[in-house]
């Protein structure tokens, strides 16, 4: 039954169309935050804002994993090709 909320919230994400702020941290601990507008899907690039740099980041799903209270973003930074994963607080 977990497992069924976590698939229903994961599809929830991905169809709902673009989400408010959303915010987590990146695999350094460092916060980050994905602005509204961004339609967050594999395959879709998004705009995020990393707080360790104060800089706006652009990058490519490649992944979408829920996992318990929270989700996982793997992606590729647009410009620098470099793997990040984020773990964002599930609404």
């Amino acid at each position: 039954m977990k497992r069924l909320a976590s698939v229903t919230a994961v599809l929830a994400l991905l169809f709902a169309g673009p989400v408010f702020a959303w915010d987590g941290t990146d695999e350094n601990g460092n916060s980050v935050t994905i602005d509204d507008g961004n339609l967050v899907r594999v395959g879709q690039s998004i705009t995020y804002h990393n707080d360790a740099d104060g800089e706006d980041h652009e990058a490519t799903i490649d992944s979408i994993d829920a996992n318990g209270g929270s989700v996982e973003i793997g992606l590729t930074d647009d410009d620098t090709g470099y793997t990040h994963t984020l773990t964002m607080e599930q609404t």
